[in-house]
């Protein structure tokens, strides 16, 4: 009863309504007649495709890309001074109720496999940013649930689905299997998987943050008590929740990304949720009083790989293998890294898990817009992209460094903040130069090593 009540359904039955109160020998209009209006959202996205291709100056057909197309990079909400976490502990609060099941016409085939597929692909870039943290994944619908070593069906009930692990290959196997034949059944109940999200997340130790992504496909909830009393138990305990509706926006929903300080984001169509997911890649800003992330030193391991010419059984799966790398603390062989030793709790990583785990916690700050490039000629000669030392378009956007002032083109934007990191014109995340220029001004014998280096190269 919770379910707010939504205008497009309201303009919906009316329309119903008012088609059929009218005759029947009236036609109603089909195909190109129908407005943009009536059309789903991955359709909109299709017509008139033709006038986003343009003909370069080195004749080469190319699609043009939207002002503001880089959504992720130019946001309003980008704080460098920001305090983030390094290890996060996030579950996924997964509906796959009759609801996620259904045929719809902006995620085909349905809600739960078009879920399953764009999952997949952020749970392997989720690690990829976020090495030593781990992840979980908990189903909502018709589960089976174990109570006193009796095994019940309960319609509207929260299973942990895939164990909290920092592996990529444990969640992508099941994502994969689900895809391939999907099981949908039962209600969506937010009130159990926000008590099973608590049971998994509090154990979890107090030096990395709590988090929970709600993908919600229902719109109603068979809740067994208060779930508003669930929600204040969450906020109580620090554990931030984001949800992406992937129907229509509830009040609940709404309320418990409020409460919590998460993010709330309705899904029109599949590019929208895969935009929305890499939302969730960066580490979310920490609160500096009351966020429950303390600052302690974390004890770790970094074992070596090892291979020995007789197998044995690995203590993470308990199969037999020939290589794997042992605990520096108790002895125990693992198979990969990042993970958590079984026998005695230490985290064991490797150093190059170490340095990519950091990355996000010195952003390349935002590029500001450039004039427009001039025409070939007013300027004489058309500008080069600092980067891919491609000509800059005329009307196409150009981005400028804030430190070193080089342009580049929306691709090479993009490529930066998204995967490099840096600016190859001044080679840092726009704070490396004035580090470097403070230290030297700090230490003499750095700054005379520093010269001498320059004069020799300047002499080769």
């Amino acid at each position: 009863g919770w379910a707010r009540s939504l205008d497009a359904g309201s303009r919906a039955g009316a329309k119903m309504e008012a088609d059929a109160e009218q005759p029947e020998a009236e036609v109603q209009p089909t195909g190109s007649e129908v407005g943009a209006d009536d059309a789903y959202a991955w359709e909109r996205r299709y017509e008139r495709t033709w006038e986003d291709i343009a003909v370069g100056a080195d004749g080469i057909l190319r699609i043009q890309q939207p002002e503001g197309a880089d959504w992720r990079l130019q946001s309003a909400g980008f704080d460098l001074d920001a305090r983030r976490g390094v290890i996060r502990h996030v579950l996924l609060l997964w509906d796959i109720s009759k609801s996620a099941g259904a045929i719809d016409g902006d995620l085909k085939p349905s809600r739960a496999v078009a879920t399953a597929g764009a999952l997949i692909e952020w749970v392997d870039e989720f690690f990829d940013k976020n090495p030593i943290s781990r992840l979980g994944i908990i189903v909502v619908g018709k589960v089976q649930d174990s109570v006193s070593g009796v095994v019940r069906e309960m319609e509207a009930g929260a299973e942990l689905w895939s164990q909290m692990s920092s592996n990529p290959e444990d969640h992508i196997g099941k994502l994969r299997a689900f895809r391939e034949q999907p099981l949908c059944d039962g209600h969506f109940s937010m009130q159990n998987a926000l008590d099973l999200a608590c049971a998994v997340l509090m154990p979890m130790p107090a030096y990395g943050t709590r988090e929970v992504l709600c993908l919600v496909s229902s719109l109603s909830s068979q809740d067994p008590g208060d779930v508003k009393a669930s929600i204040r138990r969450v906020e109580e305990r620090n554990i931030r929740c984001s949800v992406l509706a992937l129907q229509a926006e509830t009040y609940i929903c709404r309320l418990l990304a409020k409460r919590t300080h998460g993010s709330f984001a309705v899904i029109c169509d599949y590019d929208h949720l895969q935009q929305e997911l890499r939302y969730q890649l960066a580490a979310p800003p920490i609160a500096t009083v009351g966020s429950g992330v303390a600052k302690c030193l974390i004890q770790m391991g970094l074992p070596s790989r090892a291979t020995s010419k007789l197998a044995s059984l690995c203590a993470c799966h308990g199969t037999l293998t020939r290589t794997g790398y042992a605990c520096p603390q108790c002895g125990a062989k693992h198979c990969g890294l990042p993970t958590c030793c079984v026998v005695c709790g230490l985290v064991l990583v490797s150093s190059q898990h170490l340095a990519r785990s950091t990355r996000h916690l010195f952003l390349l700050p935002p590029f500001s817009r450039a004039a427009a490039v001039l025409e070939p000629e007013e300027s004489g000669a058309l500008a080069g992209c600092g980067a891919c030392f491609s000509a800059l378009e005329p009307g196409h956007s150009v981005w400028q460094c804030a430190r070193c002032r080089a342009e580049y083109c929306e691709a090479c934007n993009t490529y930066m903040h998204d995967v490099l990191n840096n600016c190859p014109t001044c080679d840092g995340t726009g704070m490396t130069g004035l580090r470097l220029d403070q230290a030297l001004a700090d230490c003499p014998a750095l700054k005379l090593c520093v010269g001498q280096s320059a004069a020799a190269h300047a002499g080769q």
